[in-house]
């Protein structure tokens, strides 16, 4: 028996339980790219239009820090590889990630794996199937984009570049989540650090598109290379072969470690609890959500950091374009007014997402439920509504500082760069999105308690809102389905008009499914391992 015997039959085994998990990530991503391209006439009259448009957006750094520098406008495809590349990659990349660690470190946490292992399979075939399942999906993402771009009338030479980059992404964290397996205990640690690379390669390449002098900065990390192709203009080679040897690589290193650790165990060990019940189920459910609230509040004092350094740059920025000075010229607008909206831009993106934060929490509390320990709870006397309610709380509670938190590190910094933006401002700003994450946060509580096979939906409903809130307006969404999102509506609490009549309705219906959410967990059978 060698090392990888049964890798084949684990890889069908994969791509047979998968094929309901995988088929979503695979069609969405795909096809959205062609769907962009198809939208082009009905955004542009004239290619005029397109240009106008260029230029507008490089008044705002903030367009290019989220989803990349806007060039080739002119163009169905490069529009499309403006509006898709950056999304597509992180996405394709998570696709991967949550692939290889269901496989490989899920399957140790739930027990499935030490079943597998007892048979006639060698140590790395787990591994090796994992890796490849998240291959050939990647791979069936590059050829769907490729060959729908082509279908639609896209140079087949720029459609295969794209769905290149998009599919090398996959690959690359493929590799990438086969090492953090490795490293944390739980499948939990293993997504979280993975998620972790993919957020510092996001905000690497966006601070060198907006920053002079910094396309160095490309070269440092994944999604600046799968950038660097540039399938509308250069189609450069060498950085898709960066990310595939990436993805073997890491891959690779990925096997080796997974030598060096004890089976249900990782490189970094778990901490042991106390000994005594903490502060009863309001510490219990503290201890449960330290962790990841630690880390996003982490996440979000570093992202407020580079950005508030990204906007004391703006002043920079300005006297580059020739197209502000213009504006700034003719007293169009003021330096203060774009520099708020280029940092209401950065907050959207924080609170885009922060939204997941939310949800997070909420199926950290359906995982003690189908773990068992929800029926040793309430075994105590403990009630459901006393047990439910430790979980809302920290839903709501902790999104909301972490996001606090970021907005005010971000003005903080900018003002100590001299940036013309006003610290109080840019706090109100923020609290002003505080309850669109307390409403992502409410769908997770709803369905959590109420109909906790169904919380996938809570999932695909944030995708919907990111998706309708960065594209909608671009490919010109009627206004009606705009404003179904809660993150489009957030008001600029500067503006003297400011609208805050859908705050007061988004805060409703948050109450309204928080109490849909208890409501359910009171009458439905508890779940147990």
């Amino acid at each position: 028996m060698t090392a990888f015997t049964g890798t084949w039959r684990l890889l069908l085994l994969g791509l047979r339980t998968d094929r309901f998990k995988l088929a979503p990530w695979i069609l969405i991503i795909a096809f959205f790219p062609a769907t962009v391209y198809n939208s082009y006439s009905t955004v542009f009259a004239t290619r005029q239009e397109a240009k106008e448009l260029e230029q507008t957006l490089s008044t705002n750094p903030a367009f290019t820090l989220l989803i990349g520098p806007a060039h080739h406008l002119d163009d169905p495809f490069g529009f499309t590889v403006w509006r898709m590349q950056v999304f597509a990659m992180f996405f394709a990349a998570l696709m991967a990630v949550f692939a290889v660690t269901r496989h490989a470190r899920a399957a140790e946490d739930s027990g499935q794996a030490e079943l597998v292992d007892s048979g006639a399979v060698g140590p790395h075939a787990r591994l090796a199937a994992a890796v490849l399942l998240a291959w050939l999906a990647s791979a069936a993402v590059a050829l769907i984009v490729a060959g729908t771009l082509v279908a639609s009338g896209a140079r087949t030479a720029e459609a295969f570049a794209l769905g290149s980059l998009i599919g090398g992404m996959g690959v690359a964290f493929a590799g990438v989540a086969a090492v953090t397996s490795q490293i944390g205990s739980w499948s939990r640690t293993a997504n979280t650090l993975a998620a972790g690379v993919l957020v510092v390669s996001y905000v690497l390449r966006g601070v060198s598109d907006t920053l002079a002098d910094s396309e160095w900065m490309l070269w440092t990390n994944p999604m600046g290379w799968g950038e660097l192709i540039r399938p509308a203009s250069e189609r450069n080679v060498l950085p898709f072969v960066l990310l595939l040897a990436a993805g073997l690589v890491t891959a690779v290193v990925g096997g080796l470690l997974s030598r060096q650790r004890d089976f249900g165990g990782g490189l970094v060990g778990q901490r042991p609890g106390p000994a005594r019940w903490r502060a009863g189920i309001w510490g219990h459910t503290a201890t449960l959500n330290r962790a990841p609230t630690l880390i996003w509040l982490a996440t979000f004092v570093f992202l407020g950091f580079v950005f508030g350094l990204v906007t004391g740059t703006m002043r920079d920025f300005y006297e580059r374009n020739t197209f502000v000075r213009q504006l700034l010229a003719a007293r169009d607008t003021t330096e203060a007014d774009l520099t708020l909206t280029f940092v209401s831009m950065l907050l959207l993106m924080l609170a885009l997402a922060g939204g997941t934060f939310g949800i997070q929490i909420a199926a950290r509390f359906t995982a003690e439920e189908d773990e068992g320990h929800a029926d040793w709870l309430l075994s105590t006397g403990l009630s459901r509504q006393g047990h439910f309610a430790p979980a809302t709380a920290v839903a709501l509670v902790a999104p909301a500082v972490t996001m606090s938190t970021g907005g005010v590190v971000l003005a903080v910094t900018a003002a100590s760069t001299g940036a013309q933006v006003e610290v109080g401002d840019v706090a109100r700003q923020a609290l002003a999105a505080v309850p669109a994450l307390w409403l992502t946060a409410a769908v997770g509580l709803a369905f959590v308690g109420a109909f906790p096979t169904l919380r996938w939906i809570a999932w695909l409903l944030v995708v919907y809102w990111l998706v309708l809130t960065l594209f909608g307006p671009l490919l010109k969404a009627p206004d009606w389905l705009l404003n179904t999102s809660p993150f489009h509506v957030i008001p600029r609490v500067t503006a003297p008009d400011a609208e805050w009549a859908p705050v007061w309705w988004i805060l409703a219906i948050t109450g309204a499914l928080v109490a849909v959410g208890f409501a359910g967990y009171r009458a439905r059978n508890i779940r147990g391992a």
